[in-house]
């Protein structure tokens, strides 16, 4: 078994689609007002509508506490800071600056549209 999809459930998947846009993702494939997938190689991500979600689980997701985060491992120390200064400008939550870690790596935390928390990182 392998890990194949993230499915991030999104209130407004227009302003979630132009969120990872701007992250640097493009939609691929076939999508509709509810369901599309992002570029990514490897694991696939799909943004899908709150509206979709309650109607396949039977209830309205909640969206409360902070049970996942995703990562994503950028080209270079210099994208994790660009990325984080560009998204800024842009009105993102930058949820934790820039910073090396003691584990090795230039880390930074910022929230798309839902809150959901997105780590950038690099190799230090």
């Amino acid at each position: 078994m392998k890990l194949d999809m993230v499915g991030i459930i999104t209130a407004d998947l227009t302003k979630a689609v132009e969120f990872y846009q701007h992250l640097g993702f493009e939609v691929q494939g076939e999508s509709s007002d509810d369901y599309l997938e992002l570029n990514n190689a490897g694991v696939r991500i799909s943004l899908n509508s709150k509206k979709m979600i309650e109607g396949i689980y039977g209830f309205e997701p909640k969206a409360a506490g902070d049970k996942l985060e995703l990562a994503f491992l950028c080209d270079s120390i210099a994208e994790v800071d660009q990325t984080c200064e560009k998204m800024a400008k842009l009105g993102y939550e930058i949820f934790q600056q820039p910073w090396d870690a003691f584990w090795g790596q230039r880390y930074a935390i910022i929230k798309d549209v839902d809150g959901n928390l997105l780590s950038l990182f690099a190799p230090l």
